[in-house]
């Protein structure tokens, strides 16, 4: 069922249009039009305020309850065009939580141990660089972010421009990782504390190849993709697909550098809100054994924040929040779930700030907790 609302704001002296795209039921009956049309009242208002208030001038919107999808897009693009259903976005992070999915998979395969040393499944990396002061790194570790390894073993130079952090990232593939890897020294003990780290991620996606033999892009197609029932997510795309994805705006004004090729474990998909909206309701299906262990808290608390399969979550005894940011050199992204209540929601911007991926976590959770009080 598709159908679609307009609601018009003046900012800086540009007209926006404001529409719902579409609905669509994954197994489950629709909810009734006061649910629905109370549903588009709190989006249409909070990604009305994020657009009238931040310089985001685009934003689409994937919303799931009771199975039901439903898809929003607002604003307009730099170049004037509007967001839609076709429209390719980069993911970023949000990519991450895919890999958890095959790592999920993978130890319910009897491949891989959580608390077994990286070492054991990296044979050409020296083990004394995976270790601090006789303490080893573990898969449980790089999956919750505590490995103690930095942000990426290369490409942290503060002064690169965009365009040359790019270039950068696309240079330093998973080899190259490996060799940098083999002359690190840890600074700290592993387990110590939470440090987000990219090249933990990547390091869990080279095992996983490892595992199965396979480039992480088939394994997401063979374990992910199959099971969400996500159709337009890509690690590379055809030059149809490439003509439908967004490239971003920086906060300065500029076009972000084309990273359209970029892709490895840690960022780097593209996929549509349908296909997002697609990933959400497959974690809220409790017959998915899979998405079930995926959400297993790993690491921190129940009534605080904790992680899981590279989740993050937040206050699972009550507010049963799990979570992940996504940035990349076009689109900031972010991705709730709340598997309890069977909702979930998705915001996308082709716009990059520092404060852009916050902006988008405090509308997202604003709309779950207005929608919790209709």
């Amino acid at each position: 069922m598709c159908y679609s609302t307009h609601l018009k704001k003046r900012k800086r002296l540009r007209l926006f249009t404001m529409f719902i795209a579409c609905v669509f039921v994954l197994g489950c009956s629709t909810p009734n039009m006061t649910e629905q049309d109370k549903q588009v009242e709190i989006i249409n208002e909070e990604v009305g305020k994020l657009i009238a208030n931040t310089k985001i001038s685009a934003v689409s919107v994937a919303f799931v309850t009771e199975g039901v999808v439903s898809t929003y897009h607002y604003g307009e693009f730099s170049d004037g065009s509007s967001p839609s259903d076709n429209t390719l976005y980069d993911i970023g992070s949000i990519t991450k939580t895919h890999v958890g999915l095959i790592l999920a998979q993978a130890v319910s395969d009897g491949l891989i141990e959580l608390d077994a040393p990286i070492s054991r499944y990296l044979d050409s990396v020296n083990k004394e660089a995976l270790q601090y002061q006789g303490v080893e790194i573990t898969v449980r570790h790089l999956a919750t972010h505590i490995s103690g390894l930095p942000t990426d073993l290369s490409c942290d130079g503060a002064n690169l421009l965009p365009d040359e952090r790019l270039t950068c990232f696309i240079a330093h593939d998973d080899e190259n990782l490996l060799n940098i890897l083999n002359g690190y020294t840890l600074q700290e003990k592993p387990g110590n504390r939470y440090r987000y780290s990219n090249a933990g991620v990547r390091l869990i996606g080279i095992v996983l190849e490892e595992l199965y033999n396979a480039p992480v892009e088939q394994l997401l197609k063979r374990f992910v993709f199959t099971s969400t029932g996500q159709i337009e997510t890509y690690a590379h795309f055809s030059e149809s697909e490439r003509a439908r994805w967004r490239r971003g705006v920086h906060e300065n004004g500029l076009r972000t550098p084309d990273a359209s090729d970029y892709f490895n474990a840690a960022g780097g998909l593209k996929s549509t809100v349908p296909d997002m909206g697609r990933y959400l309701s497959y974690y809220l299906n409790s017959d998915n054994k899979i998405a079930e262990k995926a959400l297993t808290l790993l690491a921190g608390d129940e009534d605080g924040l904790g992680r899981a399969y590279i989740w993050n979550t937040f206050r699972l005894d009550s507010e049963g929040q799990y979570y992940h940011g996504g940035g990349t050199f076009g689109t900031s992204a972010w991705i709730s779930i709340y598997p309890r209540e069977r909702l979930g929601i998705f915001l996308v911007t082709p716009y990059v700030s520092e404060t852009a991926q916050e902006q988008l976590n405090i509308t997202a959770n604003t709309i779950i907790e207005k929608y919790r009080q209709r």
